[in-house]
């Protein structure tokens, strides 16, 4: 039987688009493992925050789910605070609960980290699938966005890579809503969204969630702008396969979903919101929402990766990395030059590059004019670090870059079929064909040997900066040019048809992203877990694990700990976190150091000044007569600033109050700790008339105190921290932290997942709508493919 000519073009097209699929996940695989390497070895991830603050505190919750304790309030810093508000751990997160309740900490957190990936992986790769129709140039760009330079520099923030990897997944499963009008594919997708919100906000990075929200409103109005058809089913969109006509409700679904999932992250959002209003971002400036912003110059990095010497503009490299790829460019460069023949994917290329356009000046912070406009917004207008728009950016430039690898595929068929025609009618042999095609590189080229001109530009002009030690060595200023001008080969020589030029492109392009994240993030510091604790910086002697140490802080030059004395038993007066607990005393003074129960501290530029500190050894000095944890006192003084009037009583036997409290004068009682746990202190006390019982536990308002079992109200004492009235006698007073923020917000969780349910099923329980349906012959997914 004799093949019907356009048949072995076809199967030839679906073997190549197989096989770079193929290549293209094995890149993603390799990725991956490089970056399992560390756990593969029985090694844990401490680069920066990692260690310094992630580390410790999932140690925390590890422990507390192990002995089946509340986990909301840690006392291991600053004094106690309240962990679950200020949200980084995701403590209420299912996977989290799982990972720390049955794995070992090193595997826990390691999986943690490293699982965002391939969820962020499959999740592009269906998005993008969905829109590309070829499956390879969707895993490809699966890989270009899930290895981009802000997702692997960001290892480093794995709450904020987690909550990047639900991006996709919501932007696929808003296509679904508003272009599908099968209920049971809408309600699965309504479902999906709900749950991917939840998840976010459990996550415990809200910036990042509205980062999504915006990627997520942006999108849902493209895809409505090119699937809009007042009667469903008659005019179809040709964007993509899936779509079987508009769905006129789309926008009320989608704000159901939405609402749904803010319920049911309010488990974790409102104890947030809590947080926030009891931190010191609460007075912070407005200037503070500015902290962070892109410099223009940093635009150098698109095509001078190594050129600077933190690589960026600036010191923060993980924040401030622009770097896309090599190859990413070169295919928008390719896209850009061969943008009259893109087809039906003009509109998505058109909506990506205007969307990659606004997040980068969005970006730019103060030197933009953007941001200006989410300054003045409630809420959202405080966020710091506009740099973090840049994950937009990078995912659109992702998009591009599919679409420009969809084209020059086309010319690689294309310059294939050629190749074998004029091979089978002028008996020339093949491999001649090759170098006639290379006397054409340039002139066909010119978009690509652009960019790589640029680069040598700027690599020749950092040379000069260079001899004055102003910028990065030789090699890495040469790199930029390198990689580029590889990656400008490799797509020539992919629409010139050379068989090999696609895998070369996906390889290069996976190794120069892995190099770039990989080196900064995750390789340079890794340790075992127990010579990790062992190499931390800790005072001298034993600890009884409630000894406080005041570190220095965490933003002075020169080396640091961070959060990972914790570890070896130690407890903190201050700390590192994101949303650090507002203080009111001045711990670079002696009488707050001791009202805290503070003995040691380590020495350093904030601490140098503080007096009659005992030296001990070069590292550390000893707070003399540091107070019990748990006092009584018979004197109250009102005071409206307590850092003032703090060296002004007799702490032993006074204490300073924000009302005026009258007390019988009194010697002081006796107190004792009958049960010390996070969140829930026991207190034995005794004294001759009623006095006030110090605790040297920060306050909050969410604590809660019972003397004898009766109700008692818990006032702010000495500043940070907290007391309770207590009669003449013997008495056991009972504090547990029970902020109504963590109750309020549980109910309303129970309340979302209820509404996921009941929508979901009410959805499933209606009948599909009556319509035309529509003939196989014009499905517009074939049309395209064809």
């Amino acid at each position: 039987m004799r093949r019907s000519p356009g048949k072995p073009a076809k199967s030839t097209a679906e073997r190549t688009q197989r096989d770079l699929f193929a290549w293209s996940l094995l890149a993603a695989v390799l990725l991956l493992a490089a970056m399992a390497g560390p756990f593969f070895a029985g090694r844990v991830y401490t680069r920066d925050d990692l260690g310094a603050f992630h580390l410790p505190t999932r140690s925390f919750y590890a422990e507390q789910l192990a002995r089946s304790e509340p986990f909301d309030w840690m006392p291991h810093l600053y004094s106690g605070f309240y962990l679950t508000g200020e949200g980084q751990a995701g403590t209420y997160h299912p996977l989290h609960w799982l990972l720390y309740r049955y794995l070992p900490l090193r595997a826990a957190s390691s999986l943690e980290w490293l699982s965002a990936y391939p969820f962020m992986l499959v999740g592009t790769w269906l998005f993008m699938r969905r829109r590309l129709l070829r499956r390879d140039a969707a895993m490809l760009g699966a890989v270009l966005f899930t290895f981009c330079s802000f997702n692997l520099l960001h290892f480093l923030h794995p709450n904020a890579v987690a909550i990047v990897a639900h991006i996709p997944w919501l932007l696929w499963t808003v296509d679904i809503v508003i272009v599908d009008c099968r209920r049971a594919r809408v309600a699965m997708a309504q479902s999906a969204i709900a749950l991917l919100t939840g998840s976010q906000l459990l996550l415990g990075y809200p910036q990042y969630v509205w980062l999504s929200l915006v990627a997520g409103v942006a999108y849902a109005g493209f895809v409505r702008g090119t699937c809009v058809d007042k009667n469903p089913g008659s005019r179809l969109s040709a964007a993509h396969g899936d779509c079987t006509g508009y769905n006129g409700c789309a926008w009320v679904k989608l704000i159901v979903a939405l609402g749904c999932g803010l319920l049911l992250g309010a488990v974790q959002l409102l104890p947030t919101v809590d947080a926030l209003a009891n931190s010191a971002r609460r007075s912070a400036e407005a200037a503070f929402a500015y902290t962070g912003s892109l410099h223009p110059l940093n635009l150098i990095q698109l095509v001078a990766p190594y050129t600077f010497p933190h690589r960026v503009i600036g010191e923060n490299t993980h924040e401030l990395g622009l770097y896309v790829g090599a190859v990413p460019l070169m295919l928008v460069a390719w896209l850009v030059a061969r943008r009259a023949s893109l087809g039906p994917l003009r509109p998505l290329a058109t909506a990506a590059g205007i969307f990659a356009a606004v997040a980068l000046l969005m970006a730019l912070g103060r030197y933009g004019v953007l941001y200006r406009l989410q300054a003045q917004l409630p809420i959202v207008g405080s966020f710091r670090y506009p740099c973090r728009y840049l994950v937009l950016f990078q995912l659109a430039v992702s998009v591009l870059a599919a679409i420009g690898f969809v084209v020059l595929i086309r010319d690689y068929q294309r310059s294939r079929d050629k190749s074998r025609g004029s091979s089978a009618s002028d008996s020339v042999p093949r491999r001649k064909v090759p170098r006639r095609k290379v006397l054409l590189l340039w002139r066909r080229f010119e978009p690509l040997w652009i960019v790589v001109g640029v680069a040598v530009v700027v690599a020749s002009a950092a040379m000069l900066g260079q001899s004055r030690g102003q910028l990065a060595s030789l090699p890495a200023i040469l790199a930029g040019p390198l990689v580029l001008g590889a990656a400008a080969l490799l797509t020539a020589m992919t629409a010139g048809g050379f068989r090999w030029a696609p895998v070369g492109l996906i390889l290069l392009a996976t190794a120069d992203l892995g190099l770039y994240g990989l080196s900064y993030a995750v390789y340079p510091r890794t340790a075992l877990l127990e010579d990790y604790v062992a190499r931390t910086n800790v005072p001298p002697g034993e600890t009884d694990g409630r000894l406080l140490a005041a570190q220095v802080r965490f933003d002075e030059p020169g080396p640091h700990t961070g959060n990972q004395m914790t570890l070896a038993g130690w407890h903190r007066a201050d700390g590192y976190a994101g949303l650090k607990p507002r203080r009111l005393l001045d711990y670079r003074s002696l009488p707050a150091l001791r009202a805290a129960g503070v003995r040691w501290v380590r020495h350093g530029p904030t601490t140098k000044r503080i007096e009659n500190l005992i030296p001990r050894g070069q590292s550390w000095r000893e707070v003399p007569r540091p107070l019990d944890r748990v006092r009584m006192v018979g004197r109250i003084e009102c005071s409206d600033n307590p850092a003032r009037d703090l060296g002004r009583i007799d702490l032993e036997t006074t204490a300073l109050a924000e009302v005026p409290i009258a007390l019988p004068k009194t010697e002081p009682g006796s107190a004792r700790l009958l049960h010390d746990r996070p969140g829930r202190l026991v207190v034995g006390c005794e004294g001759p008339a009623p006095q006030m019982l110090v605790i040297a536990e920060s306050f909050h308002p969410g604590w809660q105190a019972r003397v004898d079992q009766t109700a008692a109200r818990v006032w702010r004492i000495n500043g940070d921290f907290m007391g309770c009235l207590v009669g003449a006698g013997e008495h056991v007073v009972v504090l547990e932290f029970r902020p109504r923020s963590l109750h309020r917000g549980r109910i309303v969780s129970c309340l979302g997942l209820g509404l996921v349910a009941i929508c979901f099923v009410g959805y499933r329980l209606q009948p599909n709508p009556s319509g035309p349906k529509m003939p196989r012959s014009e499905d517009p997914a074939r049309r395209i493919r064809g």
